[in-house]
């Protein structure tokens, strides 16, 4: 005797949050922490390692998490991999100061910054795909992908006068990121659009 199977077809509701500002905090923060270093405000110091660390490195990776299992292929993958940027910039950084590695020499650092700068590149034009109505998400990488080619360039010339330009850039691109965060913060919240251009 054969029993009848029923299939029962499930749905399970996504009630997660979105992960977007925190890794547009992370990455605001701490770029415009990074930059006031370039324009001469103060210099890089354990104050810019932590924020690189902890929230340029941390709050990305966990946001990438989270984006990646919602499913969001491009966000998972910009936030993990800016967030690994932010730590093994700071390894740069400790490595050399602990001894265990030499200093990177600026040609070494041209290339890290303008692979980097290709990448970043590469993902902008996905943005202009799929963020047709989020002007502030193109901003954000168009102006991270001028830094790290600006960066570049100083690191293979020693063009050290382009230091103060790649700064304000840097500050365009970590409140722009700070702007998309709480704009999307503030959206919601709100339940209604109130901050304009996501």
């Amino acid at each position: 005797m054969e029993g009848n199977i029923e299939m029962v077809k499930a749905e399970v509701a996504d009630n997660t949050a979105n992960p977007a500002p925190l890794g547009f905090t992370g990455l605001g923060l701490s770029a415009v922490l990074l930059s006031l270093t370039y324009v001469g405000l103060f210099p890089l110091d354990s104050m810019v390692v932590s924020m690189a660390i902890f929230l340029g490195g941390f709050a990305q990776v966990f946001a990438g998490i989270m984006a990646w299992k919602k499913g969001d292929v491009f966000a998972g993958t910009a936030f993990n991999a800016f967030g690994l940027f932010w730590f093994s910039l700071a390894g740069l950084i400790i490595l050399q100061s602990l001894g265990w590695a030499a200093a990177a020499e600026p040609m070494s650092m041209a290339a890290y910054l303008f692979i980097w700068g290709v990448y970043t590149f590469v993902m902008l034009i996905g943005t202009l795909k799929m963020c047709s109505g989020s002007r502030v998400i193109q901003f954000v990488f168009l102006t991270l992908f001028i830094l790290f080619i600006l960066l570049a360039i100083i690191n293979a010339t020693g063009m050290t006068g382009l230091l103060v330009i790649a700064g304000i850039d840097g500050l365009l691109l970590g409140f722009g990121s700070l702007y998309a965060a709480l704009a999307m913060v503030l959206n919601e919240i709100c339940e209604k659009p109130v901050a304009p251009g996501i």
